[in-house]
C-alpha cells in the first residue's frame, strides 16, 4: 500500500467510526445544555479526552533511537481547564539529553502550548479538537526540530457500553516557520486510542496503536504505546497518580526502536 492510499484508508476509518454514533435526540441533557456522557459519572483520571482536568505532571522518558543513540528527558506539563470546563490549555516543556552529536548534557527542548476544545459531548460520543504550537526553543540543535510546528488534532470519542472508551484521533504536524537549514516537518498520524474499563478501580490503562506517515522524509511506520497507571489517592490538595508507559515502533523506517516513560501526576488540585 502506498502512502496516499494509506492516508486515505486512515481518514476513511476515522470517518467510518464517527458515522457509527447513534442520533443525539435520544440522549440525556446535562445542566450546561450539553448531553451528559456516562463517563462523567466515573472518577476523572485524565484518560477521557472529553473531560479536561487540572493536571500537573512530571515524567522521565528514555528512548532507544536508531543508530545506537539514546534520548533521556524530564518532561514537565501543566493542564488548566478554562471557561465552562469544556476547553483547556496545556503547556509542556522537555529537559533533554541526546547523545547524537556527542554532547549528552541536559538542555531545554521545544516548548509546546496546546488549546483543546470539546464542541460536542453526548452519552454515546464526544468530539475533541486540539490546536497546538511547538516552538523552536531548544538550547541545542539535536534537542529540537529547528522548526516552529503547528499540530492539529481531531478526536472522536466513543463511549462503550462496558464503560471503556474508544477514541481514534487524526493528528497532523506541519512546520510553519523555522531555520531554513533544517528539514521541514510534515507528518500525519492515525492513533486508535482505547481505554479499557478495569475491575480494579485503583488502576487505569490506555492502549495506543498508531500509524504515522512522514511525508517530508517519505516513510511510514506503525507504533504501539501502553500506559498503566495507579491511583495513589488524595494528596497535596488533589489526587495523585503514578504511571508507566512502554512503547515501541516497527519496520525499518522507524525513527525510534522502543521507549519507556515513568511519571507522576497531580489531578484536580
Amino acid at each position: 500500500m502506498n502512502k496516499p492510499e494509506t492516508f486515505a484508508w486512515a481518514a476513511a476509518a476515522l470517518l467510518g467510526v464517527c458515522g457509527a454514533a447513534p442520533p443525539a435526540a435520544s440522549q440525556e441533557t446535562g445542566p450546561a445544555g450539553q448531553e451528559s456522557a456516562p463517563a462523567a459519572e466515573q472518577e476523572n483520571d485524565g484518560t477521557d479526552p472529553t473531560r479536561p482536568v487540572k493536571t500537573l505532571s512530571a515524567s522521565y522518558e528514555h528512548l532507544d533511537l536508531r543508530g545506537d543513540f539514546t534520548s533521556d528527558s524530564l518532561i514537565l506539563a501543566y493542564t488548566q481547564p478554562i471557561g465552562s470546563g469544556r476547553n483547556s490549555l496545556k503547556a509542556k516543556l522537555p529537559l533533554s539529553s541526546i547523545d547524537v552529536l556527542g554532547n549528552d548534557k541536559i538542555g531545554v527542548g521545544d516548548l509546546s502550548i496546546k488549546y483543546t476544545m470539546i464542541p460536542k459531548v453526548t452519552r454515546s460520543f464526544g468530539v475533541v479538537i486540539g490546536a497546538e504550537m511547538i516552538f523552536d526553543t531548544a538550547s541545542r540543535a539535536e534537542l529540537g526540530t529547528g522548526q516552529n510546528v503547528f499540530k492539529g488534532t481531531l478526536i472522536y470519542a466513543k463511549f462503550l457500553k462496558n464503560g471503556g472508551i474508544f477514541a481514534p484521533a487524526l493528528v497532523h504536524n506541519v512546520s510553519v516557520w523555522g531555520e531554513s537549514s533544517r528539514p521541514a516537518v510534515n507528518s500525519t498520524t492515525l492513533d486508535l486510542y482505547y481505554v479499557p474499563r478495569l475491575r480494579n478501580r485503583n488502576m487505569y490503562m490506555t492502549i495506543d496503536p498508531a500509524m504515522t506517515i512522514d511525508w517530508e522524509n517519505d516513510r511510514e511506520y506503525p507504533s504501539l504505546a501502553v500506559t498503566l497507571g495507579y491511583k495513589l489517592g488524595r494528596m497535596m490538595g488533589g489526587k495523585g497518580q503514578m504511571f508507566v508507559k512502554p512503547s515501541a515502533s516497527f519496520t525499518q523506517e522507524r525513527p525510534v526502536n522502543w521507549g519507556i516513560e515513568i511519571g507522576f501526576q497531580l489531578l484536580s488540585f
